[in-house]
């Protein structure tokens, strides 16, 4: 049987030369500090590298290359940083993590105006 998740989908966009966007599966996770994404996918969409991050994982520590990304997430865009790593053997190319989630939710709260758009996982 398969193992079940919460996971929603998102819209990522290409960095650099790619100026479009592919709509994925990404997996909720609220243990995780950050988001992150599989390391070929993240070379395949050109994502800019801006830095290394130390995280802490079941696997201990480990330093993470950090790339950015615009994320829509229902319709609301969001730059975040992603940590990047190989996750060819898990279920999902991406996590969304605490970062984006609790950003996320702050927008849900937020009222709505008449023409303005509100941030839903969809």
């Amino acid at each position: 049987m398969a193992k079940m998740f919460d996971s929603r989908w998102v819209s990522l966009k290409g960095g650099g030369k790619r100026k479009w966007w592919i709509r994925m599966k990404a997996k909720i996770d609220t243990g995780a500090a950050r988001c992150s994404i599989d390391k070929k996918l993240a070379k395949a969409l050109g994502l800019k590298e801006i830095g290394e991050i130390q995280v802490r994982n079941a696997m201990g520590k480990q330093t993470r290359r950090l790339v950015e990304a615009k994320i829509r997430v229902g319709r609301t865009t969001y730059d975040v940083e992603l940590s990047v790593t190989d996750r060819t053997e898990l279920s999902c190319a991406m996590i969304l993590g605490k970062d984006l989630i609790d950003r996320v939710n702050e927008d849900s709260l937020k009222p709505a105006k008449i023409g303005t758009n509100v941030p839903q996982f969809v």
